[in-house]
């Protein structure tokens, strides 16, 4: 082997070592931005993010209740999803124990590090629904069975409701108890 080939050679190594070099410091670095994200991860901001990619979720709510569908909005004190049935369901974000992506969908590590500071509050999203007279079916804290019927008037902390279909009459709930809210289609 000639002298050059030599030089070649070694020039070639040092440029594969230099090489191989910045890709291990580009994965350390990915990592560490990676490590990093999880550390500062927020409940918001990983809501956020779930529901920018239309995650399918299961959402557990206080007491025996579950919601099933695409997360489609994360606001200051509420999520949204849409069912597999089309219905659009407001959930109390105070109201959410545990939130899962549906069996079978893939998701990651929650890296979410976003605080909300804008957006629609429940309160709001419930007197649109007044204004509409939405028909609903309401979930409350610590009651099984669902409230159905239409929304007539919502107060400083008392929603009423026009119910479905028997008993017909009234029924007033305090605002509070109030963990989804189910808009039909």
């Amino acid at each position: 082997m000639s002298g050059s080939d030599r030089s070649e050679d070694e020039f070639l190594r040092l440029e594969d070592e230099a090489r191989h070099a910045e890709e291990v410091a580009a994965r350390s670095e990915r990592h560490q931005r990676l490590q990093r994200a999880r550390e500062l991860a927020t409940w918001a901001g990983t809501l956020e993010d779930l529901a920018e990619r239309r995650l399918g979720v299961v959402v557990q709510l206080a007491g025996s209740r579950r919601v099933r569908g695409t997360l489609v909005a994360a606001e200051p004190d509420l999520v949204a999803l849409r069912s597999e049935a089309g219905q659009l369901v407001i959930v109390r974000a105070g109201a959410v124990r545990l939130l899962r992506p549906q069996p079978g969908v893939a998701a990651a590590i929650a890296t979410g590090d976003r605080q909300r500071v804008a957006g629609r509050r429940f309160i709001e999203v419930v007197q649109q629904l007044v204004e509409d007279r939405a028909r609903v079916m309401l979930g409350l804290d610590a009651l099984e069975e669902p409230v159905i019927g239409r929304l007539r008037a919502l107060g400083e902390d008392v929603l009423t409701v026009e119910l479905d279909p028997t008993p017909r009459g009234l029924a007033y709930l305090p605002l509070g108890a109030v963990q989804e809210v189910t808009v039909e289609p």
